[in-house]
């Protein structure tokens, strides 16, 4: 361990490195380097990543660990990175509005269980709002690309984040918008760079990566964070 930061560092020496490399997983920062490296260098390298390991810090935080949901006034649901508590109203027109900091869901008495309105408004809500946003997005870095999809639609994956068909339909799982902006980003740039090259070749990364420096980064994001992407 090395001390003197406001996060813990975990220093793991090995001889198959050739050069260090600084990860986040579920235990916290782990550095790896080789063993002839110093700890001075090691010191200079952390000070020098501080400010993206505190961005993977916040971003971590963004997203609730994933539970079993009661759907009740207090838990907190993520949209676009940023956690909301939830407010279950009654009312005559079941609804569901970002309002003040927080997802008011407003449900009826003879429609079902509350549990099963408030998930079922959330969903809804949540769709509705991906297929505004990632049409958004797509337009933005299509005219980037230099690209034209042609058609754009939110779908109900459950093992994917985005599809381009090789005619140039793009879908997307409607539960990216979970997941904070750069990893939407990530998601939208990735399926439209299927319109230059229909593979993962390394034409097809190049690509990407003129878009999306640290698209490794948000890879390995949605690796670590794919199933607390639910409602």
């Amino acid at each position: 361990m090395i001390d003197g930061f406001e996060f813990s560092v975990e220093v793991i020496r090995t001889d198959r490195k050739r050069s260090a490399s600084i990860c986040l997983d579920g235990e916290g920062i782990k550095v790896r380097v080789p063993k002839e490296l110093s700890d001075s260098y090691i010191r200079d390298l952390i000070e020098k990543k501080s400010p993206w390991i505190k961005r993977k810090l916040r971003e971590t935080e963004f997203v609730a660990p994933p539970r079993t949901r009661e759907f009740v006034s207090g838990e907190t649901f993520s949209y676009l990175g940023k956690n909301y508590r939830l407010k279950v109203l009654n009312g005559d027109a079941p609804s569901v509005k970002l309002r003040e900091g927080y997802l008011e869901a407003t449900v009826s008495g003879s429609l079902g269980t509350r549990e099963e309105q408030v998930r079922s408004l959330l969903i809804k809500w949540y769709q509705r709002h991906a297929r505004e946003k990632l049409q958004e997005k797509t337009r933005r870095y299509a005219k980037i690309l230099q690209v034209k999809p042609r058609s754009v639609s939110v779908k109900n994956y459950k093992s994917r984040w985005g599809s381009c068909s090789a005619k140039g339909d793009i879908s997307y799982n409607w539960r990216i918008v979970i997941a904070p902006q750069r990893i939407v980003d990530y998601v939208v740039v990735h399926e439209l760079c299927h319109l230059l090259e229909h593979n993962h070749s390394p034409d097809y990364w190049r690509h990407v990566e003129r878009i999306i420096p640290d698209f490794r980064e948000c890879r390995q994001w949605l690796k670590q964070n794919s199933k607390q992407l639910e409602v």
